[in-house]
Order: C-alpha cells, then structure tokens, then sequence
C-alpha cells in the first residue's frame, strides 16, 4: 500500500519543523480524568524524544515511553512501559525499511484483575499477534500522546485546508500496549484543526502555530 502525502511547502507541518523543533519540555493535562503527561521534545539530540503520564481513574496507572525518530519525523522505533497496582506491560516495536517491523513484549502481574475489578472486559495480549500485518513506512502513534499526532502532521505534510491524507496507521493503546493496525485518514481542516477518521473513532485537535496539540475536547488541553 502506497502512502498518499499532500506537497505543499506551506503548511503547519513545516512551519512546525522551525519553530517547534527547539521547543522545551511539553505538559498536557487530561480533562476527561485526572492525568498528566510530561514530553521531553526532540531537542540536542533531533533523533530521540521520551516521555511520562500519570492516570488515574478505574485503572490508575504510569507509563513511560521512549521513541528513536528520523529526520522526517518517522517514528522508527518506540519502547513503552505502563505499570500500575501489581501489574506491568512493556512493548518495543521497531520498524526496518527493508525487514518490517519487530514486536517484542513483556507482562508480569494481573492487569486482567484490575481491569475486570473496574468492570471492565479482560485485557488482550500486548503487542500483536502478526507483525506481517504491520505495514512498512507505517505512521507510529502511542495513542493518548499528543506529541505523536504532531510528527504525523509535520511527515504528511499536511496542507491547511487541503484533501484528507489516509495512510496506513500503527497505534499502541494504553494501558493495555495492544497494537492496532488500519487506514487513519488525516487532515488539517484549517490551520489550526486537525481531523483524523478512517480504522479508528473520528476525532478533533487544535493546534498552535508549531503543529503542537493545544486541546482535544473532552480529554485533554495542552498546559505548557
């Protein structure tokens, strides 16, 4: 499958490639539930970001994360570790331009306790049963990371006001690590509104001048 991306020079994304790339660490603030996570933002070193979350809720939990990015904003390899009362899940997914993608996970305690405990159903296995369905030149996303909608931004190229974009979309879900796979349809409906539909629920962000996340409503506002 082949990546459609959009040309035009004048866009968020490469404005957000000057002005957001110095940028220091980022907060955002969860509306939805109590939770917070602190992004550390390529910087001296253009090729590495991390980051850290607190939530509450029915399954209070942390995660901690670390993505390996390529000039163009490609996440190309991306360790997760979510961890809360008795239990712990850590996923490293790399991807390979020639070779495809490696999954390699770990688990230990009994996030199935927790989660039906809340009432909710058991927790699927971390990772994914089939890499092969990992499509090559994939966009990466940690799904409750904000940060991660603005690489996607800033390597399709999105043109303010242009047709939406689909490419094909890796995204890891939280607390669980399960890795889904599909068509994400992206578009920036203005310059500061993004729209992502396709394999996944349609949702909304707005965006400040860098292409950086400032607030999806009913889940999460950026705080600095």
């Amino acid at each position: 499958m082949t990546m459609v991306v959009a040309s035009s020079q004048d866009t968020a994304a490469h404005r957000g490639r000057t002005a957001g790339g110095q940028r220091g660490p980022l907060i955002w603030q969860r509306t939805d539930r109590i939770g917070t996570e602190l992004v550390f933002p390529p910087g001296e070193d253009p090729c590495a970001a991390r980051g850290s979350a607190v939530v509450a809720g029915p399954v209070p939990h942390t995660s901690r994360w670390h993505a390996d990015l390529d000039p163009d904003a490609t996440v190309r390899a991306l360790d997760v570790t979510c961890e809360g009362v008795g239990w712990s899940r850590t996923l490293r997914l790399t991807g390979d331009p020639r070779l495809g993608w490696t999954c390699r996970t770990e688990e230990t305690g009994d996030l199935d306790g927790a989660l039906t405990g809340a009432g909710h159903a058991v927790a699927p296995l971390p990772g994914i049963d089939d890499t092969g369905r990992l499509l090559p030149g994939a966009i990466l996303r940690l799904q409750d990371s904000p940060i991660f909608l603005t690489w996607a931004l800033r390597r399709l190229r999105l043109a303010a006001g242009g047709q939406p974009v689909a490419a094909p979309t890796i995204r890891i879900l939280t607390p669980s690590l399960v890795v889904l796979t599909g068509m994400s349809t992206y578009q920036l409906v203005g310059p500061h509104r993004l729209r992502i539909s396709g394999d996944e629920p349609a949702s909304g962000y707005e965006l400040d001048d860098a292409g950086i996340v400032t607030y999806q409503p009913a889940r999460l506002r950026l705080a600095r």
